[in-house]
């Protein structure tokens, strides 16, 4: 087995074996992997192996190693029901967001309010799982979509900005409207909480640039930051180019507007 990097716990070890995709980090994961994967199966967890779906699926169910809600192709027991912890990893969060939600909750009933909502999640949720996203903060006029090495490839950033372009395509066919932003760069993600209560989330400046981004986006756009850019410029080359002055932050920020 290789070894951790130098101050690097064994239970950061692991979240680095799941989230960068370097099983090699974590020995226990490596001897699950192995085990499970005597187990016959069509579908399984990307990290751990645990089989969910024939003889066996039935068994490993009972102990937790269910599909995540937060991604299918990953089992509740890997994101979820994992310890509260993390690591500093590369990473692509995106944010889209309802415009004029304010106005639409004053305008419609509560129960048609709750069934545009639910159309926006299930609409969205399709649109990041299908570029290997997994599915992030989801409350009221937002969902977050978070793209890591360990499920969605080394071109995580692309796959974050076809997601966006994705879920604009999709909505247009809703009476909804939305705004994008995706930011790319290294920051914490894993297990955060207290009190009782964790959820898997991405934490730090890239979060906070990309829901920046996203209040800069009107209905339909997609804006992206520098460094998401970067990975799909020669697929965009005429993308427009302008310094944001965004909340929070000291100095302008360059950003890009794709188009969808």
């Amino acid at each position: 087995m290789e070894p951790l990097p130098d101050g690097v716990a064994p239970m950061s070890g692991r979240w680095l074996a799941i989230l960068r995709g370097e099983s090699a980090l974590a020995l226990p994961q490596r001897t699950g992997r192995r085990i499970f994967g005597l187990m016959p199966s069509a579908a399984r967890c990307k990290f751990c192996n645990a089989p969910f779906k024939g003889r066996y699926a039935g068994a490993v169910k009972t102990i937790g190693y269910t599909p995540s809600r937060k991604n299918p192709r990953i089992c509740a027991r890997c994101i979820e029901r994992a310890p509260e912890g993390g690591a500093v990893v590369p990473v692509a969060v995106l944010f889209a967001d309802v415009r004029g939600y304010t106005a639409l909750c004053e305008r419609l009933e509560p129960g048609e309010v709750a069934s545009l909502v639910q159309t926006f999640y299930e609409t969205s949720s399709a649109a990041l799982l299908a570029q290997e996203g997994l599915l992030g903060q989801i409350a009221g006029d937002e969902i977050e979509g978070i793209f890591v090495p360990g499920l969605a490839g080394s071109n995580y950033r692309r796959k974050a900005v076809e997601a966006a372009r994705s879920l604009v395509r999709a909505v247009r066919y809703t009476s909804l409207e939305v705004g994008i932003g995706v930011a790319s760069g290294e920051e914490f993600v894993g297990n955060v909480g207290g009190g009782g209560y964790k959820d898997f989330a991405a934490v730090g400046d890239v979060t906070n640039v990309a829901a920046r981004l996203t209040s800069s986006a009107r209905d339909g756009q997609i804006v992206v930051d520098e460094g998401t850019y970067r990975e799909v410029a020669l697929a965009f080359p005429d993308a427009k180019r302008e310094e944001l002055a965004l909340k929070g932050k000291s100095a302008p920020v360059p950003a890009y507007w794709i188009p969808p």
